[in-house]
């Protein structure tokens, strides 16, 4: 009885062992599938190349800085004497001003006859020029650049000192100097190489203003 017993647990433990090994393996999604990419637990090709392909992203484009000269005015004030030139006649006064190329390139001109710059003010009847002045100023003792072409580098200036007698209706509307660009049909011509129309005028504040002319007695 008792060898019967023990013969039987032995039996059962040997079929026990021959089971297990005719089980199928239990298999993962590595298993089962020796192409799969560890990288894209969903399994999706298209997700596999994106991860395995990272594009360049497209370089920015910035546009181009365009290259072109451009002359802004400024009024610097008036005076009563030009340091180092004639002396003025009685009532008369000058304007300092400043001519600046603040654009990308050199401002280059026929001559200088191709700019001026002009002092004025606008009434309801008009326009009223108070004085006008060739660019760049003319300079005692050289030759005039009327004839000649004119060039003005990049962030270089023309100063210089506009006469006038200044008109006392002039103090009750805004004053303004004001670049003029002689006309041309050429594609070179001044006016088209100027880059911003907006700084080629400016309104004189009024605390640059001359002082009123005392009465007389």
């Amino acid at each position: 009885m008792r060898k019967a017993l023990i013969l039987g647990l032995v039996w059962l433990a040997v079929s026990g062992v021959a089971s297990a090994q005719y089980l199928p393996q239990q298999q993962t999604p590595q298993t089962a599938n020796p192409m799969h990419d560890n990288n894209n637990p969903n399994g999706n090709p298209s997700d596999s190349s994106r991860n395995r392909q990272h594009p360049t992203p497209p370089t920015p484009t910035t546009a181009p800085v365009p290259r072109c000269a451009d002359l802004a005015v400024t009024t610097l004030g008036f005076v009563s004497t030009i340091p180092g030139g004639p002396a003025l006649a009685a009532g008369e006064v000058a304007l300092q001003f400043d001519v600046h190329n603040a654009g990308t390139s050199m401002y280059v001109a026929p001559g200088g006859a191709s700019q001026t710059l002009s002092l004025e003010y606008q009434t309801p009847g008009g326009v009223h020029q108070v004085a006008t002045l060739p660019l760049p100023p003319p300079v005692a003792g050289t030759t005039p650049t009327s004839a000649g072409g004119v060039t003005l580098a990049q962030g270089q200036s023309w100063r210089g000192y506009m006469r006038m007698t200044f008109p006392e209706a002039a103090r009750r509307w805004p004053l303004k100097l004001r670049i003029n660009f002689a006309q041309s049909n050429s594609p070179y011509a001044a006016r088209i190489s100027d880059c911003d129309p907006d700084n080629d005028e400016v309104v004189v504040p009024r605390s640059q203003l001359p002082p009123p002319p005392q009465p007389a007695g």
